[in-house]
């Protein structure tokens, strides 16, 4: 598998310490300053784009105003993918509450907001189609794409090779995955196989307090067994894919969270480039 990684502000020096390869790009930096100013940063050090990050489009939202906008910027990323050298762009799964992934809300379960999202995304997945790039949707807990189950119904719907979806186990954790994750683990993997987009790997920790408080947390924080995540990925993962550790707040996380990655490919018999 190749290596990406995300580690805010810290991202490129973190990749090159670490000797790897991928970072992301966001659609608004391509779009507004092009690609050769977008790329140039990372032309030095060797590195490649292993992402596309379209984070804010969110065909639920109900800020109108906003995603007409983001769509926009879409359509116009899009065309533009293949020469950054990453055919991945990123998009939210359809959140009708317009921060995306921050809160959630009640009409993104019910069965007609597949319908809604299919509607916005057909143009578009065709226009990726047009020029050899995915779409790959970010599943979350909190959207109407939560589980293999709905993105399965969507694709569908759809019936596109152009549309994916990242596998990120524990951005569909609830609270008991915590603990215990192995058959979360498998059935997300497993349910998600033959759409595989790009591989996410975060963790989440559980906080104290009333009722239930759980955040991101560095690598190791759950009791997630990576490796076996890993040897689940890792057969239907894309030859062009990337995994991605993300959400890496300092170097000195970097170093503790690579360490415990790579330790896990080592037991799952993984080789991560």
């Amino acid at each position: 598998m190749r290596l990406g990684i995300e580690a805010g502000g810290h991202t490129l020096d973190v990749a090159v310490k670490h000797g790897i390869k991928g970072v992301p790009i966001y659609i608004d930096g391509l779009v507004n300053d092009g690609l050769e100013k977008t790329l140039a940063p990372l032309k030095e050090p060797g590195l490649a784009v292993c992402q596309i990050g379209a984070f804010g489009y969110n065909p639920l939202s109900t800020d109108e105003a906003a995603q007409e906008k983001q769509t926009k910027m879409l359509e116009q990323a899009i065309p533009l993918a293949n020469d950054t050298g990453c055919s991945y762009i990123v998009i939210c799964g359809g959140n009708y509450h317009p921060s995306g992934f921050g809160a959630a809300d009640l009409r993104n379960f019910r069965p007609d907001a597949l319908d809604k999202i299919a509607k916005k995304l057909e143009p578009l997945v065709k226009l990726a189609e047009k020029h050899d790039v995915k779409l790959s949707i970010e599943a979350y807990l909190k959207t109407a794409i939560h589980s293999p189950e709905t993105f399965l119904a969507l694709w569908q719907k759809i019936g596109s090779d152009g549309l994916r979806v990242n596998v990120d186990v524990t951005s569909l954790y609830d609270v008991r995955d915590v603990w215990d994750s192995k058959n979360t683990v498998e059935h997300i993997c497993n349910g998600f196989a033959g759409h595989d987009g790009l591989g996410h790997i975060k963790d989440v920790a559980l906080a104290e307090g009333f009722h239930v408080h759980m955040g991101l947390g560095p690598l190791g924080s759950s009791n997630t067994d990576w490796s076996q995540v890993l040897r689940l990925m890792q057969p239907n993962m894309p030859e062009d894919s990337w995994l991605i550790l993300e959400h890496v707040n300092s170097p000195e996380e970097a170093d503790s969270s690579l360490k415990l990655l790579r330790e896990a490919a080592v037991k799952a018999g993984v080789t991560l480039e």
